[in-house]
C-alpha cells in the first residue's frame, strides 16, 4: 500500500539526507569522524564507528518515520531493508525492537485518541508492518 504525501519544497534537503545513508567507512577514520554517541545508542555493543553511523542515520530515520514525517516514511522501506542486506538483520535485532515498542506506543496513543491524524495513524501501521516482516 503506497500512501501519497504532499512535500513542501524545503523539505528537499531533508529527503536527500535520508536517502542517502552514511558511507560505510574504514575504522581508521576513527569515531571523530562521527561526533558524540547518539542517543539510541549509547549502549549498544556495536563498536565500529561506520556501522554505529549508520545504525545512528537509520535510528533518525525510522523515528521520524513512525512520528509521521512524510519524507521519512517515504524512504524508511528502502533504508531498513537495504540496511539489512549490508549489516544483516542480527546486527539490526535490537534497533528493531526499539522502533517497534515506540511505534506500537504511537499506534496505541493514536488509536484511543478521536481526533488523531489518519496519515499517521497509517503511518504507524506501516512501519510497524515493515518490522514484523520475515525478510526474504
Amino acid at each position: 500500500m503506497e500512501m501519497e504525501f504532499a512535500v513542501s519544497p524545503e523539505a528537499s534537503f531533508l529527503r536527500e539526507v535520508l536517502q542517502s545513508p552514511p558511507p560505510i567507512v574504514s575504522a581508521a577514520d576513527g569515531p571523530r569522524a562521527y561526533g558524540l554517541p547518539h542517543p539510541h545508542h549509547v549502549a549498544h555493543t556495536e563498536a565500529r564507528p561506520e556501522i554505529v553511523a549508520r545504525l545512528e542515520w537509520l535510528d533518525d530515520l525510522m523515528f521520524a518515520a513512525i512520528e509521521g514525517d512524510p519524507v521519512a516514511l517515504e524512504t524508511a522501506a528502502d533504508a531498513w531493508r537495504k540496511t539489512v542486506d549490508e549489516l544483516g538483520r542480527p546486527a539490526l535485532e535490537e534497533s528493531r525492537q526499539q522502533y517497534l515498542r515506540r511505534a506500537q506506543i504511537v499506534w496505541g496513543t493514536l488509536r484511543l485518541d478521536p481526533n488523531n491524524s489518519r496519515e499517521r495513524v497509517l503511518a504507524t501501521i506501516e512501519i510497524i508492518s515493515l518490522l514484523v516482516r520475515k525478510l526474504s
